[in-house]
This record gives C-alpha cells, sequence and structure tokens, in this order.
C-alpha cells in the first residue's frame, strides 16, 4: 500500500545514505590525522546498520526496494539475503530488472568479493599498520589500489546486472540493507558516478606517475 507520507521515508534514506560518503571521506582524505579518522569511520561501518536495518525493516511494506517509490501499484517478493525477507517491488517496472540484479550478483559473488572486500581489507589493514607505524607503503599507492579495484567491480555490476537471469527465487549475497535507502536502482547510479570518476582518476594517477 502506498505509504501516507513518503517525504521523511525518503529524507531518512538519504540521511542515512550520506554516512556511506563520509566513511568513505575520511578513509581517503583522514582529515582528523590516520589513525583517529580510521577509527571514527570503522565506528559509523558498525553502527550505521543498527539505523539502517531498522529503516529498512520499518519500511518495506511501504515503497519499492528497487526504485524506491511509493506511490505505484506493487508486487511482493521474498529475497533470500541472510534470511528470508520479503520486499516490494513496483508492478512492470522493476520486478525484472531486481531479479536479474540478484541473480547477477549471486552468480558472479565470488569475484565480487574479491573485487570490493580485498581491496576494502588490505586498506585498511595496512592504513591502520602505517598509522601506528609498523609498516611502510606509499599512501597514493594504497588509494589508488583501494579505489581503482573497488570502482571497477561497482561500475561493473552498474552496467552489466541485467545479464542475470529473471530469476524466480531470488537471493542476495551481501548485506542488503544499504541499497534499500535510496532504493538498489538510484543506489548503482550513484556508484557507478563516482566508480567513474574514480577510475578516470586512478588513469589520472598513473599518468602522473
Amino acid at each position: 500500500m502506498p505509504a501516507e507520507r513518503p517525504l521523511p521515508i525518503h529524507l531518512t534514506g538519504v540521511f542515512l545514505f550520506l554516512f556511506i560518503p563520509l566513511v568513505l571521506f575520511l578513509f581517503l582524505q583522514f582529515p582528523l590525522g590516520i589513525l583517529p579518522s580510521f577509527g571514527i569511520a570503522i565506528a559509523i561501518m558498525f553502527l550505521h546498520r543498527f539505523a539502517a536495518i531498522p529503516f529498512m525493516n520499518r519500511f518495506r511494506d511501504a515503497r519499492c526496494f528497487w526504485c524506491g517509490r511509493t506511490a505505484r501499484p506493487r508486487t511482493r517478493l521474498t529475497v533470500l539475503a541472510g534470511k528470508s525477507m520479503d520486499f516490494e517491488f513496483c508492478t512492470g517496472f522493476c520486478v525484472e530488472p531486481a531479479r536479474r540484479f540478484f541473480d547477477f550478483c549471486n552468480r558472479y559473488k565470488n569475484v565480487f568479493r574479491i573485487g570490493i572486500f580485498l581491496p576494502l581489507a588490505w586498506y585498511v589493514i595496512t592504513m591502520l599498520l602505517i598509522g601506528f607505524g609498523k609498516f611502510s607503503f606509499p599512501v597514493e599507492w594504497n588509494r589508488f589500489i583501494f579505489r581503482f579495484f573497488i570502482a571497477c567491480s561497482v561500475v561493473s555490476i552498474s552496467f552489466l546486472y541485467r545479464m542475470g537471469r529473471d530469476t524466480e527465487s531470488p537471493s542476495f549475497p551481501f548485506p542488503i540493507h544499504n541499497l534499500f535507502l535510496l532504493g538498489a536502482k538510484n543506489t548503482l547510479l550513484v556508484f557507478r558516478y563516482v566508480g567513474i570518476w574514480w577510475i578516470l582518476a586512478c588513469l589520472y594517477f598513473l599518468i602522473k606517475r
């Protein structure tokens, strides 16, 4: 059923999503120094789910998971994402692309785990070691590794997800709550444009070197 007051839902979703670029800013720019900035970023990453997951669970019946709209007629689908969860999707608009997205991500989950989580783990661990003076590695190359491989992964997903199958049993192997904040399609667009920017910045970095 349509949400009675959709604007507060959308604004809350945007507000919660903004913590993601804040974490990236702290990771990449460390304005307070490496250790304080990383400490705050890691704390935000850990605590963010305690706001984002309740937000998702409260409004799962009020808006489309894929586009975030609240007014269109919707179809309910069960998605296996750690546990079975019911989400709403705009009938005739969002069901098929969402199914293809889920199938694509699930089919290539190991590739994307390597492309996203391995650079993230490398970056966080090595930067903390650098901050403690236990490891020596050029910070600019560390940024390059983090940005380039994650950007290639998310940009690939944003363009290629339609290659997935129109599965009847969708499952998603990664945390799903962040996709709900703006709507998965809108989140993919943000990741696409930021990812392209990161790739171009990384190529410029290589040219300068």
